[in-house]
């Protein structure tokens, strides 16, 4: 496995805020230096960024000269998942966050890495007090991942892709 590297700003697990390089204004400049099948957005972690990642994350997905096609079916789930990932992040985490969105063959990953230490809680136990979120996104994905990281953690979940005709 590689290691993650800690001066590049399209790796999720690399610590959003003054550690990273200056994000450019414009979200869809910073997607620029990723992959071609790779959005990457560092947002403020206000409740704005909900909305703005996931008008980012449309444009991305309707994008037709990126090698893998999402259909409208998995794109929906995937709006979905981000802006849930995204609303988490801002709503339990201080500080800014920074959305990763991998287009693959079989699923696209979509990955929110914050500043927060707490650990989402099992989500197949809907939690007293809390929302349906969660719950909502590990049944529309292969489920989810938390990774501890420094300073924050990442989470994951890929939403499926329908096998190719």
């Amino acid at each position: 496995m590689a290691m993650p590297n800690p001066l590049d700003p399209t790796d999720p697990t690399h610590p959003p805020g003054r550690a990273a390089p200056r994000p450019p204004a414009d979200p869809r400049a910073a997607s620029a230096r990723a992959a071609p099948d790779t959005l990457v957005i560092d947002l403020d972690g206000t409740a704005g960024s909900v909305h703005g990642a996931r008008r980012e994350a449309q444009r991305f997905l309707a994008d037709t000269t990126r090698g893998h096609p999402v259909g409208a079916g998995p794109a929906r789930d995937v709006l979905l998942v981000v802006g849930e990932l995204v609303a988490n992040a801002c709503r339990h985490a201080p500080g800014p966050c920074r959305l990763s969105i991998a287009v693959g063959t079989d699923a696209v990953d979509v990955a929110v890495r914050d500043t927060g230490a707490d650990v989402p809680p099992n989500v197949l136990r809907h939690p007293a007090g809390g929302g349906y979120g969660l719950l909502v996104v590990a049944r529309l994905t292969r489920g989810l991942r938390v990774s501890p990281v420094h300073g924050g953690k990442v989470v994951r979940a890929a939403v499926p892709l329908p096998a190719s005709e």
